[in-house]
């Protein structure tokens, strides 16, 4: 017989199941919204924009191409780091993109775009995650179970983890992984903003 759930617990389930189900209605509109209202104030702004971004898709393309999908833990590049460094690159690029906010004119748009970027961050993410490691945790067993207790989920703050085996990085799972995707629309966006901040369209 299971024991009982808490308040706490309940409360925190619901939370994930919230975020879990609110990641795609959310994300389109806050994406339209920004490739509506988006505009550099400063060719500065813009460089830190486009810095950000790569780095975040950088990281993203690092650690796809050690990432075989629900057939084994995933311990090389950046795993040997954070467990969710697909999700953190995501983050560094959302972050970049905000900067393109930063002093735009139209100020309840901007606060709008950054407490979405917020939610994204704080609450569908954690959620996304937590639900995707439990996956895991049943799907490869032992094995991530001692890697979650080895790596930090989100933020290096161990530094490199050693000791968790030896995975090299492939192109090929790269490329079956699509992440190339992220960084072509990535540019895309990074054309649009660049085109707004000249023309002020």
């Amino acid at each position: 017989m299971k024991d009982p759930e808490s308040p706490a617990k309940r409360l925190t389930r619901k939370l994930h199941l919230v975020g879990l189900r609110s990641r795609v209605l959310l994300g389109y509109p806050l994406a339209l919204l920004y490739l509506i209202f988006a505009r550099p104030q400063s060719l500065e702004l813009y460089f830190v924009t486009v810095g950000l971004v790569f780095l975040g898709c950088g990281l993203r393309a690092w650690a796809a191409g050690y990432l075989v999908k629900r057939k084994r833990v995933a311990v090389g590049g950046p795993y040997a780091y954070v467990r969710n460094p697909l999700y953190l690159g995501s983050a560094i690029i959302a972050v970049g993109c905000s900067m393109a906010l930063w002093g735009a004119s139209i100020s309840w748009v901007s606060g709008l775009m950054w407490a979405g970027f917020l939610v994204v961050l704080a609450v569908i993410y954690p959620a996304k995650i937590k639900a995707e490691e439990q996956e895991l945790v049943v799907l490869l067993n032992g094995p991530y179970e001692d890697y979650i207790r080895q790596v930090p989920s989100f933020l290096p703050w161990k530094g490199r983890v050693p000791g968790l085996g030896d995975q090299s990085f492939r192109l090929q799972t790269y490329v079956a992984n699509r992440e190339y995707q992220c960084l072509l629309g990535s540019i895309g966006i990074l054309i649009i903003l660049f085109a707004r901040y000249l023309y002020g369209a």
